[in-house]
This record gives C-alpha cells, structure tokens and sequence, in this order.
C-alpha cells in the first residue's frame, strides 16, 4: 500500500494529527510516497479555518480527484463544516476531523480495514511530519496536543464546527508525551489545543492542576500555553496566577478579541477585561519573561471607533505580541445575521493597517495579521523570536 498525502495548510493542532496518522500508517507497512501518481491512496487535506483556506482546499480536492480518479479520500475541517458543498463536487471517501476520542480522524480506520494497528494505539505526535511544515524549524520546541474541540460557541468561529465539543486527555497521558520530550532533551513544551483555558473537566482535572504537575514534572524545559480562553484565566484567578507567575512559563497566549461587551455579547462570548487586566499586571511584576500574547478581531459590523481604540489600548497596555484580525462572516455561522451591517474587504483591510499603525505608533508591541495574509505568521515568529531574546536578556 502507497499513500501520497498533499500539503495542508491546516492549524498546528491537525499538523500533529496527521503527523499520527501517517505512523499509524507506516506502522501498518504502508509506504507514504512523495509521488501522487505512485501512490494507491491520496490522502487530500482540508482547513475551514478561514475563507481563502476553505477555497484552497475545494481546489486542491477537485485537482487531485481529477488527476487521480478513485483514488482520493478527502481528509479535514471542511467535511465536518462544510459536507454539502464538498459532497455537491466529489463522491469519493469522507474522513471527519471529529471524532468521539481525544483526538482527531478517527473515521480513516474505516478506510483501512486490512490494518493490524489501530489508530488509537498509536501515541499523540509533538513534531510534525515534514520539515516544511514548521514556520521556524527548531526541534528543541515541541508541540503537546491537551485537548481537542471546543468548550465555547461562538457565533463567528468557523473552527468550532469543524473540531467539535471540548475533549480533554488524561493528565497521565499528557506527562507520558512530555516524558518522551524529556528524553529528547525538548527546551520548550509548548501545551496547546483549539482552547485550553477549560481543559480538563471531562476528564476530571483543570488547566491549573495540569500546569502544575507539568512544571513539576522536569525542571528542565520551559512551557508555552497556547489559545488559553479568559474565561479559563477568570475561572482560576487564585490556582492560575503562581503558575503563570513562575519563570519557565514563557509564553501565554489569550484571545481577547474585543475589550466592548456590546460586541463581545454579539460574538457570544464573555468581556472579562475588568478581572483580566490586574490579573495581568500582577503577572508580569513577578515574571517579567513572559511573552503575552493576544487576539484582536476588528471592524466588527457594528464597531465604534471608540470601541476598536478601547480594544487596541488594552492589548497594548497588556500584551506583548497582537495579532490583528478582520471579521470573516460565514453563512453556515449564527453571526451571519450581521452580513447587512459588515463592512466591505477594503474597508476591513484599511481597518486592519490603521490598526497596526496606531498600536506600533503608541506601544512598544509585535504586531501581525496571522493567517489572514501571506507570511505573516512566519513573520511574527522571527519577530517573536527577537522579542523573547530582548527580555531572557533583562535583569530578572
């Protein structure tokens, strides 16, 4: 069995899923080939994360259905969000990125049915499968699933539909992975998920617990958290704050999006501004190498410009690294009711510079519009990487 599997643009999250599928794979005696036309399966990846993800993936599932008849089975996001317009175009098998277990494609099992292994025998992965698939190459840091799936619902994220509910792994089998990055002598762990401000419930844990027994684990390796909701940090204000106030946590990520609950209670999300800025600040008075990291979404239908300036001075006053976001509205989405006050592309993407503009004019911050331009985000890692030198160099 020869199994070709296409480049991806999906989140880091999926790039480790299929970094298991394809052991699961190999581990069954499959060749994985960098030669479609060799290959007996073609393994065609998938993203819904934003719309010109969407449209690539729809291209790259057309051409190689096309190119390679019958042998395609489209893997991803969009057959979660979006079946209907993939099943309108192609006929061919379907994996699901949800999946009732901890983590994702449980369903290409079906698809295989001549393997010994199954899928869930084969542990979680902390590096992805090619080399190119990393914005900064650097197998010193690696990358620990937690948990899958979302706890939230928000009426824009076009995320959630393709990731499903919240499920957490167990603690043991969090600290199994990161014992095998002890081993490999790991300098950062970097401990992510769709969300992991509510990790743990489900399996009868929480984030502080697990941080806790993550950093006492080895002393030996910083901890990165990554897409860690306010409403986690709100939640766990006490247990959290000594965590995230020790030194080896790093790096801390949290998605504001919007300082104004007018807009926030449109997004179906809660404004926990007024708890999160002391909680902040008394952070960064104790660990002042922390890279703080947030998400802003602008021009929101709607949006004053009062509200986008309040959003901007808090992420500035408060955060290290922004990434600057325009409001993408789909119509499968609950926040598709607001279409008729959306603003235009142009005027997003002016929205999106003056932005920039008025936090690298007003604060000293790294600032970057992620995924939703060419770059960016390899960009924002060098200058992440710059920013994390300039404060590991100040006096502790």
């Amino acid at each position: 069995m020869k199994v070709f599997i296409t480049d991806d643009e999906m989140c880091t999250t999926q790039k480790l899923n299929l970094a298991r599928v394809q052991v699961w794979l190999t581990t069954n005696d499959a060749q994985v080939v960098e030669d479609p036309r060799e290959a007996d399966r073609i393994l065609a990846m998938t993203c819904n994360g934003w719309s010109a993800l969407e449209k690539k993936s729809y291209e790259r599932l057309k051409s190689y259905d096309r190119d390679h008849p019958g042998k395609v089975i489209s893997v991803g996001c969009v057959n979660d969000a979006h079946p209907e317009t993939v099943r309108s175009f192609f006929k061919g098998p379907m994996v699901k990125t949800n999946s009732t277990l901890p983590l994702s494609f449980q369903g290409i099992e079906d698809l295989f049915p001549e393997f010994d292994v199954e899928l869930k025998d084969v542990p979680a992965q902390s590096v992805f499968r090619r080399k190119e698939d990393y914005r900064e190459y650097n197998l010193s840091k690696r990358f620990v699933n937690i948990a899958e799936g979302c706890a939230f619902h928000c009426s824009f994220c076009t995320h959630k539909p393709g990731l499903g509910r919240r499920r957490s792994r167990p603690v043991d089998d969090i600290l199994e992975q990161i014992s095998g990055c002890v081993r490999d002598g790991v300098k950062t762990v970097v401990l992510m998920g769709m969300e992991t401000g509510l990790y743990g419930p489900d399996v009868g844990s929480s984030f502080p617990t697990l941080l806790e027994q993550v950093l006492n684990f080895d002393d030996s390796y910083e901890v990165h958290v990554a897409q860690f909701n306010p409403d986690g940090a709100a939640r766990h204000l006490d247990a959290l704050l000594p965590l995230f106030q020790n030194k080896r946590v790093s790096d801390i990520q949290m998605p504001v999006q919007s300082t104004s609950t007018r807009l926030l209670k449109m997004m179906n999300r809660k404004n926990h501004t007024v708890t999160l800025e002391p909680f902040l600040q008394e952070l960064r008075a104790v660990n002042n190498r922390a890279v703080l990291r947030t998400d802003l979404i602008v021009g929101w239908p709607t949006e004053t410009l009062e509200e986008r300036t309040a959003s901007l001075d808090f992420a500035g006053r408060n955060f290290d690294e922004i990434a600057l976001y325009s409001i993408e509205l789909h119509e499968d989405l609950p926040a598709w009711k607001y279409q008729d006050q959306a603003l235009s592309e142009t005027e997003l993407d002016a929205i999106r510079r003056a932005s920039r503009e008025y936090l690298l004019e007003n604060y000293d911050v790294v600032v970057h519009s992620g995924q939703q331009e060419d770059d960016a985000m390899a960009n924002a890692e060098a200058m992440r990487r710059r920013l994390r030198d300039r404060k590991w160099a100040a006096p502790i």
